[in-house]
């Protein structure tokens, strides 16, 4: 892969994580309050010094949201990871809070990501082969209605299939600590991973599969009329060779763009399942602190998931380059 390629690649991953940065600003400093009101809701005899101390720290002009001296102090904090301490509980770093919510999102994110990448491409392959016989119809009607299903009302048919009616998973994995599992790795301890992270993982994988399945499925029909392949099997070549090695591959170029546009959409998923299944990730934290304006997690929150979503988008180009030749010209 040549310098070129790899250069502009991080210099858009770049372009796109400062995009973000300035967006959270603009959008959070439009809200009502600031991060110092709540730091000073939470003080028991604020006095005026400690008022403008407080400001001064989290880098706010009072009179000016968007003086040039907060959104300095404000891209220091984003680019250095020195979030501050949590305005809600004094005690606590944002930093802290984030390392210890971040695995449990992540390891949902990772497992859907791979798991409807490695099942549903194989599916669309195999639905690209039975294209006309009676089984392709009700194949993909069924993937059709279970990709249009959005995340939270999956995940409600999910609750109410695997925990309610047929309670074979926890209710609610609130009290599921990962730390132990993280400091010493065991087969058995990831057995009880899954068997909590088991429903908002199937959620994400069940909506994902059936778009890699139906995407898949078109690119190779189209891929199955090209000459190349005509010419394949006027040689002799193997039925199971032109699907795999001649048509698969060359089908995986535009899939796999797919899996990079869908990397932001299975993140939001994983925050959002996370919320419903009581999982204590991103999504619990977001929630949370929404909910009482605590506008320094929330920005620093959103920038971390958003920094996870551009790095996975950007390596996908390097997925492309080893899949096709001609990107590395």
């Amino acid at each position: 892969m040549n310098v070129y390629l790899i250069s502009r690649k991080v210099l858009q991953a770049v372009f796109l994580i400062l995009f973000v940065v300035v967006i959270l600003y603009v959008l959070l400093r439009l809200m009502p309050g600031n991060p110092a009101e709540l730091y000073i809701r939470n003080l028991k005899h604020p006095t005026k010094a400690a008022i403008n101390s407080i400001y001064k720290m989290y880098g706010i002009n009072p009179n000016n949201k968007f003086a040039l001296s907060s959104f300095l102090v404000y891209l220091h904090q984003m680019f250095t990871f020195h979030f501050g301490y949590n305005p809600a509980e004094l005690s606590q770093s944002i930093y802290s809070m984030i390392a210890t919510a971040l695995p449990y999102t992540l390891i949902i994110f990772g497992v859907a990501s791979v798991g409807s990448f490695a099942i549903g491409i194989p599916l669309g392959i195999v639905t690209a082969f039975i294209r006309g016989k009676k089984s392709e119809g009700p194949t993909l009607v069924t993937a059709t209605i279970l990709n249009s299903i959005p995340f939270f009302v999956m995940a409600i048919i999910v609750y109410l299939i695997f925990a309610v009616y047929y309670p074979i998973f926890p209710l609610a994995a609130s009290h599921y600590r990962l730390g132990p599992f993280l400091r010493s790795p065991s087969f058995s301890g990831f057995l009880v991973l899954l068997h909590y992270f088991a429903m908002p993982i199937l959620t994400l994988l069940i909506i994902e599969i059936m778009g890699h399945l139906i995407t898949m499925r078109s690119i190779m029909v189209s891929v199955l009329g090209e000459d190349f392949i005509q010419t394949a099997k006027a040689k002799g070549v193997a039925q199971s060779s032109i699907m795999f090695h001649h048509a698969a591959r060359n089908a995986m170029v535009p899939e796999s763009t797919r899996m990079a546009l869908e990397f932001a959409l299975l993140m939001s998923g994983a925050v959002i399942t996370g919320i419903i299944f009581e999982i204590p990730g991103m999504g619990i934290l977001l929630y949370d602190n929404i909910l009482i304006e605590n506008y320094p997690v929330i920005e620093a929150s959103l920038f971390i998931l958003s920094l996870v979503v551009i790095v996975s988008y950007s390596s996908v180009d390097f997925i492309h380059a080893w899949l096709d030749p001609r990107v590395r010209v």
